[in-house]
């Protein structure tokens, strides 16, 4: 059996790191030799989409509080100038349940890996008062918009992303680290936390055995990217990494798996990226707006309270019976659901309340797999998961189109599999119906007028038209930055049919078309 004791006993290396500690900018181009992380045991599976049995509804939500919520250690400035990237360790600290103790290991056959389950029947059911603080390796890397925090040691979990433009964080952060019972094993030997960030599933569905397995880092630069490059494992067998990318002057990072086969025989895996969202909130308020640009979504898991069919049935996206599903007020139990026919290469979600959206950009022939969740606002299930009763959704994405085996990916001897993702967190437009890494755009019609909202990951300048019936009606050339979005209201003459079709473009300099966007004016409220 090949054991994960082996990486349960890496040791801190004492790496002479050409990266920044500090806060001194990053040299060009060493490469910087791989780190490996001491760690307790980690590692599991599990998924609240509730394929498991429905867990019991607790009869009251605890009270208590985290008297010491996750909290990075401070750092000396100065941070990212305007024409770098700067990358430093540091820590976090987080309160958790002793549960390292009760992790058993086993090995799974079929995909030659092995994993941890946590013996429950050890482990009973302490109380938030058997916490203790966690302190955690952390790697930050920043450019002068986005700061974003990996943990190594849950997973190479990217943990925080925070917006420095409103000092937003973009990700759910739970406030204590305590096992669930959700996952692809039992009820009696899954533990997956729900940490919060963006985690990596593998090699199996409901969020893999991966997400608390330490994993290795080192720190590359390609040509104007700053990469953190994150390994669950050199050993021959079914192996993952993932690279977290930044270039200096642009508002989005890049997320790059790769899973690899170095062994004599085919093996069939599932990779998802899993980003636990709010958007700006610790929890996740009513609302808040999933944008999944397609006519249908393929039900993965429904609640009983939901109103909604069950597994594998297809309905209409986004209203369904009457009910517009993209609005998170709107949900009243749990609902897990596949986007089989995205009709672009784009998903996304918008907080009307903090005026913060996010959208994770893909090929839909690398990574047709889009998926989101969220626990519902009649949802009594927060005390499985979390002890301060907060919610958060998720936005998942890989090369699977479901969870299903038969959607599985095979990898035959010597191959490997990658794709890219961007990932692209704005504020200020209002909403979001169209995105790319470059940029996002927002429609609504009210009140006769035409809300126009535009974000650009980085500083443009350039012309914004609006096009009602094929005939212009608003050109202007704005300055635009993601410190800077651009919105405004354009008038529009009364009783325009609903099929008029509406197209909105943003022109650079250059010419070069960075966003364009067409929709019927039925399709844009009012």
């Amino acid at each position: 059996m090949k054991s994960s004791a082996l990486r349960v006993l890496l040791l801190l290396v004492g790496c002479t790191l050409a990266l920044v500690v500090g806060c001194r900018e990053v040299p060009a181009p060493t490469p910087l030799p791989t780190r490996t992380l001491p760690s307790t045991p980690a590692t599991a599976v599990p998924s609240p989409d509730m394929t498991q049995t429905a867990l019991p509804s607790p009869t009251a939500e605890p009270s208590w509080t985290p008297s010491l919520p996750p909290t990075e250690t401070p750092v000396p400035e100065p941070t990212a100038s305007v024409d770098q990237v700067v990358v430093r360790e540091t820590a976090v600290s987080i309160p958790g349940y002793v549960y390292e103790p009760y992790l058993k290991e086993d090995f799974d056959e079929e995909h030659g890996v092995p994993y941890l389950w946590l013996d429950r029947s050890a482990y009973g059911q302490p109380s938030p008062e058997t916490t203790e603080l966690k302190e955690l390796q952390a790697v930050v890397l920043e450019n002068r918009y986005l700061r974003l925090t990996i943990v190594p040691e849950l997973g190479g979990r990217l943990y925080e992303c925070v917006l420095k433009t409103t000092g937003q964080s973009v990700f759910y952060r739970n406030q204590v680290l305590k096992p669930t019972q959700w996952g692809p094993l039992s009820r009696e030997r899954n533990w997956w936390l729900a940490v919060g960030g963006m985690e990596w599933a593998f090699p199996v569905s409901e969020h893999g055995y991966e997400w608390g397995v330490p994993w290795s880092y080192s720190i590359e630069l390609s040509g104007a990217e700053t990469k953190v490059v994150l390994r669950d494992t050199e050993e021959d067998r079914l192996r993952a990494s993932v690279e977290i990318g930044l270039t200096p002057d642009c508002a989005y990072f890049t997320v790059r798996p790769q899973v690899e086969n170095p062994t004599s025989s085919a093996v069939s895996f599932q990779f998802w990226t899993n980003a636990m969202l709010t958007l700006g909130s610790q929890p996740l308020l009513p609302n808040t707006e999933f944008v999944c640009p397609a006519e249908k979504i393929l039900i993965h898991s429904a609640g009983p309270d939901s109103g909604l069919p069950g597994e594998r049935s297809t309905v209409t996206w986004p209203t369904w019976e009457g009910r517009d599903l993209s609005w998170y007020r709107n949900w009243e139990d749990w609902l897990g659901f596949f986007v089989p026919e995205p009709t672009y290469d784009f998903v996304g979600a918008y907080n009307h309340d903090t005026d913060l959206g996010v959208v994770r950009t893909f090929s839909r022939e690398e990574a047709p797999g889009v998926k989101l969740f969220a626990w519902g606002m009649d949802s009594a299930f927060a005390a499985e998961y979390t002890d301060d009763g907060s919610q958060y959704f998720e936005i998942w994405g890989g090369p699977t189109r479901t969870f299903w085996p038969e959607d599985d990916v095979v990898l035959q001897p010597g191959q490997s599999r990658t794709w890219t993702e961007y990932w692209f967190p704005f504020q200020g437009t209002g909403g979001l119906d169209f995105a790319n890494r470059e940029a996002a755009i927002s429609l609504h019609y009210e009140g006769g007028s035409m809300k126009v909202g535009l974000a650009s990951s980085c500083g443009r300048q350039g012309a914004l038209a609006l096009e009602i019936g094929g005939e212009e009606i608003y050109s202007e050339q704005i300055t635009v930055s993601p410190e800077s979005p651009h919105l405004t209201a354009v008038p529009l003459a009364p009783g325009l049919p609903g099929d008029t079709r509406v197209s909105c473009r943003f022109v650079d300099r250059t010419g070069q078309v960075i966003a364009s966007y067409e929709v019927s004016l039925g399709a844009l409220g009012d």
